[in-house]
């Protein structure tokens, strides 16, 4: 009886061990955008669901994101959705950083915990990161100039609409915006001013910076924030716009801002590569985790430059959800 017993318990503990051996191992890697309240990164989060349904196909391994992040853009927050995720023991992550001085603690905890940390979007460049995926953004804010001069001429005010002051992307853009700006004595930068990542706030801002220089000539919208709320929220800046008295070349390439370009609110439109922000942020942790491999301190993630000439097909881009072929030139 007992060497019956013995047998049939070594038995269910083969079984057991043959049914484990035959489950795919999971790896679970954290997607944290910025927040959680802006539609910029949802184009981003279906890409790295995307890519990690492709992985886990493609085997042995099978793939599970945490979408997770702060309500609304906080630093303060975004850290402890870190520290969340580093304690259910996440297999990689990877962050848009609402600061770049503010998440250095909580990434170099998780890389001293084993858990592999890259950022996309918005770098912390001093943490212990392994690598950074993200535009140029200081080129972008250039070219944002480049398209504003070309489409209000060479003098008058200017104005900035940013984010969250002190988010490293955001102020490179800016940063390359006033670069640009100064082969142009003629044309001032009248006034900067943050919205938070916040779209009734940016409309605010916009409206009375409006209302503040009735002579504006020209915006530098450092994201598209105040471009999501209704038609009609700011009948100031879309009187002028529509009148070519004011200028507008904006961050992102939305279709919300594609429509407005295409009907002449906005001039032009500097581009980033949202849906890879997703689908190569999970490719590159699975390459780092699963094979190993080592990656530059920065990816150049490309940028796309629309204006009325070449906006139909970014449209199209949108439409078949292929972001992969190239726009036609913008001029």
């Amino acid at each position: 009886m007992k060497r019956f017993v013995l047998i049939v318990s070594l038995l269910i503990i083969f079984l057991l061990m043959s049914a484990t051996a035959q489950q795919p191992k999971k790896l679970v890697f954290a997607w944290i955008p910025k927040a959680l309240n802006n539609p910029v990164f949802e184009l981003g989060r279906d890409g790295a669901f995307k890519r990690a349904e492709e992985l886990s196909k493609q085997g042995p391994y099978k793939f599970e994101i945490l979408y997770v992040g702060s309500v609304a853009s906080d630093a303060t927050e975004q850290a402890r959705v870190v520290e969340d995720v580093v304690a259910r023991k996440v297999d990689g992550i990877g962050i848009s950083c609402n600061d770049p001085t503010a998440l250095i603690d909580v990434i170099n905890k998780a890389v001293e915990a084993g858990i592999p940390v890259m950022t996309w979007d918005a770098d912390s460049p001093k943490s212990k990161r392994f690598t950074y995926l993200g535009v140029n953004n200081y080129e972008g804010g250039r070219w944002a100039a480049k398209l504003l001069i070309k489409a209000m001429g060479t003098k008058g005010d200017v104005a900035m609409l940013t984010g969250v002051p002190g988010a490293l992307n955001l102020e490179e853009r800016m940063r390359g915006f006033r670069y640009e700006i100064k082969g142009y004595p003629d044309i001032k930068i009248v006034t900067t001013v943050a919205c938070y990542d916040d779209i009734n706030k940016g409309v605010q801002v916009v409206e009375e910076v409006m209302q503040a220089y009735p002579k504006l000539r020209g915006w530098f919208f450092v994201g598209l924030w105040p471009l999501f709320a209704e038609r009609g929220s700011m009948p100031l800046w879309e009187k002028a716009a529509k009148a070519k008295k004011v200028f507008t070349v904006a961050f992102d390439t939305l279709p919300v801002e594609l429509q407005l370009l295409k009907e002449g609110y906005l001039c032009g439109l500097v581009g980033q590569k949202y849906w890879g922000w997703g689908y190569d942020t999970i490719d590159i942790l699975y390459r780092r985790v699963v094979k190993g491999e080592k990656f530059p301190d920065w990816i150049d993630s490309g940028m796309d430059i629309v204006t009325k000439k070449n906006v139909d097909a970014m449209i199209r881009a949108w439409l078949l959800k292929d972001f992969k072929t190239p726009l036609p030139p913008p001029f």
